[in-house]
């Protein structure tokens, strides 16, 4: 446990001085969970991505799904997800994801430790073929005394299982690093900011490309 936790920030910090471009942008995302029963919630996120390299509004993602936890934190869930990308206010790509995931939390101290492994279906209107991907992540979470707020750092990283006709290559794509602080305002209401650094991999001719990103989240819980 303790070698995870170090390296976390150790993972945040690396920044590959290969990075042949970056880009400035800004995340927005909301999310809704309603409890169906006990074990059971629906879930729902509407993600917004600004970008100054698409000169403006480059990404929507809209998702749903639902989550059953299985045992002392442990959890299984699935849903759907819209993608629109966009370039100068020009639609130029849609994707349709089905996807499965799993998770787990646990305390270790004063830190609240979660990880979840995500696969993905990928469907894209720019190409024929299917994509297969996987996505794990970590994060450890620490709250600050006995206030509402604690700060966070995750890693993610993105995985393509095969190679498609609309440009997913097998292999390790990219990760995205984030750090930041979190506020439960309320029973039901959840706020959260940060930056999030995000770098691809140079592979298949494909220059490395980096992102930061400012993030804000805001999560209701019903």
């Amino acid at each position: 446990m303790r070698s995870i936790l170090i390296a976390l920030p150790i993972a945040l910090s690396a920044v590959p001085a290969s990075a042949q471009g970056a880009d400035s942008e800004l995340w927005l995302t909301a999310t809704g969970e309603v409890a169906v029963d006990e074990n059971t919630s629906i879930e729902v996120e509407s993600i917004n991505r600004f970008s100054d390299d698409s000169g403006g509004l480059y990404e929507i993602e809209l998702s749903a799904g639902v989550k059953r936890e299985i045992g002392k934190g442990w959890w299984l869930g699935g849903g759907y997800v819209r993608v629109v990308s966009y370039s100068r206010g020009t639609v130029t790509r849609t994707e349709d994801r089905l996807r499965v995931q799993g998770g787990v939390s646990t305390d270790a101290g004063p830190f609240k430790l979660s990880g979840r492994l995500r696969l993905e279906r990928r469907e894209a209107s720019t190409g024929d073929e299917i994509g297969y991907r996987l996505r794990p992540n970590i994060k450890a979470a620490l709250p600050l005394g006995k206030s509402d707020f604690r700060l966070f750092a995750s890693h993610e990283s993105f995985f393509p299982l095969d190679d498609t006709d609309w440009g997913e290559n097998a292999g390790h794509d990219r990760m995205r690093n984030a750090v930041g602080v979190s506020w439960k305002a309320s029973k039901a209401i959840g706020v959260e900011a940060g930056y999030l650094h995000q770098y691809r991999l140079p592979r298949n001719g494909r220059a490395s490309a980096t992102d930061h990103a400012l993030t804000l989240t805001l999560g209701v819980s019903l």
